[in-house]
């Protein structure tokens, strides 16, 4: 068995403990995931996006749904017309910002390692 063969499942579980290590309750902000964990996934993203895309090309959209659909949910959020001014008054508008570009990358990165292994294959 190959050494590289089990890195998808140590980010996914690496993923999921930070999920849940991040409280449940209290106020509105508590329930947004923190800038630094973001951040994380997005390089999570990348890492497992570059490992499938160099096995095949295609395997990085297996990684593009579940991002789309966790940064639909946060977006969802913040245009809320109750949970959006509530995050924005006690998180800022830096981490507006912050997320909007992380989740960006998390769109972008596992489409663009695809394409490039895909153009390679012509």
């Amino acid at each position: 068995m190959k050494a590289g063969r089990h890195f998808p499942v140590f980010l996914s579980a690496a993923a999921t403990a930070l999920l849940l290590a991040m409280p449940a309750h209290a106020g509105m902000a508590e329930r947004e995931p923190p800038s630094a964990v973001l951040w994380l996934f997005v390089i999570g993203i990348a890492a497992l996006s570059w490992v499938m895309a160099c096995r095949r090309w295609w395997l990085p959209m297996a990684v593009w749904l579940p991002a789309a659909l966790f940064i639909a949910s946060l977006v969802a959020d913040f245009a809320d017309p109750v949970i959006g001014p509530a995050v924005r008054e006690e998180l800022g508008l830096t981490y507006i910002f912050q997320a909007d570009l992380a989740g960006a990358l998390m769109l972008v990165v596992p489409l663009m390692f695809a394409n490039i292994q895909f153009s390679r294959k012509d």
